[in-house]
Parts: C-alpha cells; structure tokens; sequence
C-alpha cells in the first residue's frame, strides 16, 4: 500500500492532518539562492539613493553659497523640477527598448551591463558643475531599465513558494538607497555623496560575476546542461531526482510559449488581462505619491515649519520604511500580494489626508498649529508604513507572476514604464503645483487616489500567492 493511500485511509487522522501528510516536505531555501538573489538586488542601493538624490542636494543647489553649490548659481524652481522629472521620463525610453536585450544578451550579462553604466554615469554626475549635465547624467543613471529585469531574474531562479518573499527583497534594498542617501548627503559635498552612493554599483560588478544565469533562460536558448547545473547550486539541497523534475518542470512552462514580441502580449485574453492587471498597482503605487514626496522629502517637511529638520526626519522616515518593506517580505507568503495592496491603500490614504489639514492650517495660519506640531512627522511614518507594507514593495514585481517567460521582460517593462510616465509627471508638477495651489491639494489628492486604488484592487485583483504559472493563466482566461 503507498504512503498517499494509507495516509488516506486512516480513520485517526483529520481531514487536515492528512492533507499535511500527503503534502511533500518544504525545504529550506540554499545559501546560495539568497546569495544570489541579494547580490542582484544589490543594485538597487544606487538606484534608491539615486531617487532620492535630490533631497538633500536640492537644498545645496537653491543656495547662494558657491562653496556648497557645484552650479555656482541658485537653480530655478522650473530647473528643480527639470532635475527631478526628466531623468524619469527617459528612463521610460531605457524600459520600453533597451531591456529588450536581456532576452538577447541574458539576464545575467544584461545586469552586469546596466552596473557599469550607472558607475560611469554616477561618476560624470559627481563632477558636473552645470545644470544640464546633472541632468544627463541622472538620465543615464536610470536609462537600463533595471527595475524590470531584476524582478524576472529573481523570479526566474526562484520557486513559486519562495518568489513572493524574494520578490519583496527589491523594495527592502531600494530603501536601504533611500536610507543611505538621506544618511550621507546632508554632511558630504554634492561631489563626494554622489561618489559614495555609486560605489555599491562596482560592488555589485564584482560579486555578481560569479553568479548564475537565469536557469528559464538557458534552458529557452537550449542550454539545457547549463540550466541543470544552475538548478543544482541554486537547489542544492534538492536531490538530482528533484532537479530533474525541475527541469521537467521548466521545460512544460515553456512549451508552446510566444516569442515575446509586444504583439503578443495581445493575441490572448489572459495576456490583456495580466497587463491590466499589472498596470493597476503600480499606478496606485505612483500616484498614492509617495515615491514623489520622498525625492522631495527634506523640502517638503521644512515647509511645514516644524523644529525638526527635515534631513533628520527623512532619515527616520527612511528607516521606517525598511522596516515595514522586511515585515511584507516576510508576510506576503502567508496574507497574499492582493490582500497587502489592499490594507496598504486604505491605510496610505488617511494619514495623508491628515497631513493635508495640516498644511491647509498652516495655509489659512490657523491658531491650531501650536497644538499640531507632531502631526507631520507622525502622518509621514504612518504614511511609509502602511505604504511599506504593500504598494511600496509588491506592485513592481507582481505583473512577473501572470505572464510566462518570454513575455516577462516586455510585459515588466512596459508596466514599470506607466511607472515611470506617472512620476515623470508627478515630480515635475509637484514643486510647480505647490507653488501655485498649496501643499494640501497635492496630498489631498494623493489620498483620493489611495482611495480609489483600494476600490479597485477590491474589485478585480486576483491573488496570486502560491499559484504556478498555469494556474494563474487559467485564472485570468475566465
């Protein structure tokens, strides 16, 4: 008699002990695969100091002080935003076309591409003295795209129950960036902050040399040896017996897939449905304005007049947000990627709606202030929190779980490139807006779109945890 039939025969067993019989042994995950899955986000560090970069640089540039301001002049709020909003709106062009070549080039030389040209682009922006430079070369900072490839690379040498937590490791070390640039830039020079946060880029060129390649992506080019040999140190605690059923695995996913051409994300219903439904976190994510207020975020809260300094509160701020991006990391296994979403959007909106009455006080100098000091800090930790527990770190990743391999990489890219025309506009209009309206309309309406984000993930997200690929299909052909 099998162990499956006596297991299910036995009277003194519960229904659920019995399927806890039957269900195979979860091992832990290698050394090696969180090795490799933290290299590859290691890039992010640069990348997240990078957004941010403009925190505490902006403050430098919009002095007088010829031995802080590399310009030698004070910027213009018009080049403020020029600054801030530009090298988003190019790296859409690095999204749509350039990350087509980590399907040709693969995954891991694509990366190893993008390191060096964030060291040499970080490199010419540390000794640029004109506004114009500083501009392009915080553009080619961002031109390869790699907030599209990493997520299918790590998805790509995961497992379905591991890639959810791994896929949270993206956010983690993008706020460690974060971290890092509030933490330096306001006691370095603009020249010596901007060399220190691209260091982790040649860091990672080294590390990542000795890496693997995306398994999917050498068993799709016919490596099939290759792809056994990544598996085994990827999965070395997995007997030879299951990394050929692996292997089996991968090669069924990748039957019949399409040649991942953007024509094809519209030649079926659930590839439609899947790019809709990758669109819709990350517009929230963009929109809930966030992201937008932490590139501004020493100015933003000076201009609440508060007796903290605003590159102390972004530092707080900052851990803060790490610390909630761990806590998803380590929970979305166990609540779900839509469920997370969900709470991150309701609970994202009130504190922002808070500090919007607080800036509307402050507008109409409202006697009630003296009695509202700790609002703004308190509303902006509230605000990461909840933000960090959902909409920071999930949406960039999870359009990797509805299409298969040959679609990844196009379909992430023109997701993240929606990102990317989202806070384009939001970060050149903000200090434009702000100017013009107030400060409390821009969060007001930033809360409004939490709001109605909440709805609509509500209505037509599915979930996705622990699903394989051909479940998640068969769920979005219905």
């Amino acid at each position: 008699m099998s162990v499956e039939i006596a297991v299910t025969m036995d009277p003194k067993l519960t229904p659920k002990l019995r399927e806890r019989r039957k269900s195979p042994v979860i091992k832990h995950d290698t050394l090696f695969l969180y090795s490799s899955v933290v290299t590859a986000e290691l890039l992010f560090v640069p990348m997240g100091a990078s957004m941010v970069w403009t925190s505490p640089v902006i403050g430098k540039l919009v002095s007088n002080d010829t031995e802080i301001n590399p310009i030698g002049r004070q910027i213009s709020i018009l080049e403020v935003s020029m600054l801030t909003g530009i090298p988003e709106l190019t790296n859409i062009i690095g999204l749509l076309f350039v990350t087509k070549l980590a399907d040709v080039i693969g995954r891991k030389r694509y990366l190893l591409l993008a390191g060096a040209v964030m060291l040499i682009s970080g490199i010419g922006l540390a000794f640029s003295n004109k506004i114009a430079y500083m501009i392009l070369a915080r553009c080619a900072f961002g031109f390869p795209g790699v907030p599209s490839v990493i997520p299918v690379y790590i998805a790509e040498i995961c497992e379905d129950l591991n890639r959810g937590k791994f896929g949270c490791y993206s956010g983690i070390f993008h706020q460690i960036g974060n971290l890092f640039g509030f933490v330096i830039g306001p006691i370095l020079s603009v020249k010596y902050y901007t060399l220190v946060i691209t260091a982790p880029a040649l860091i990672f060129i080294i590390l990542f040399l000795t890496m693997p390649e995306s398994p999917v992506y050498l068993l799709k080019h016919g490596n099939e040896e290759e792809c056994k040999v990544s598996l085994k140190r990827l999965r070395s605690n997995k007997t030879d017996q299951e990394i050929d059923m692996d292997l089996e695995k991968l090669k069924k996913q990748l039957e019949n897939e399409p040649k991942g051409k953007v024509t094809d994300l519209f030649k079926k219903r659930e590839h439609i449905i899947g790019l809709l439904l990758g669109f819709l976190p990350v517009l929230i994510k963009y929109c809930s304005g966030v992201t937008v207020l932490f590139m501004y975020l020493a100015p933003f809260f000076d201009s609440a007049e508060t007796s903290l300094s605003g590159d102390l509160v972004a530092i707080i701020v900052a851990v803060f947000k790490i610390s909630l991006f761990t806590v998803a990391s380590f929970v979305v296994e166990n609540f779900g990627r839509r469920k997370l979403i969900l709470i991150s959007s309701c609970g994202t909106a009130l504190p922002l709606c808070a500090l919007g009455v607080f800036f509307y006080l402050k507008h109409i100098e409202s006697p009630a202030l003296q009695q509202l000091q700790w609002l703004p800090l308190t509303g902006l930790l509230i605000t990461v929190s909840f933000f960090g527990l959902g909409l920071g770190p999930i949406p960039n990743y999870l359009v990797i779980d509805f299409f298969p391999a040959d679609l990844r990489t196009v379909s992430s890219s023109i997701v993240n490139a929606s990102g990317s025309v989202a806070a384009f506009a939001l970060a050149s209009l903000f200090p434009i807006v702000t100017g013009q309206f107030g400060t409390e309309w821009c969060v007001w309406w930033f809360s409004v779109n939490c709001v109605a984000g909440a709805i609509l993930i509500y209505l037509f997200l599915p979930e996705t945890k622990g699903k394989s690929l051909d479940e998640i299909q068969k769920m979005l052909e219905r």
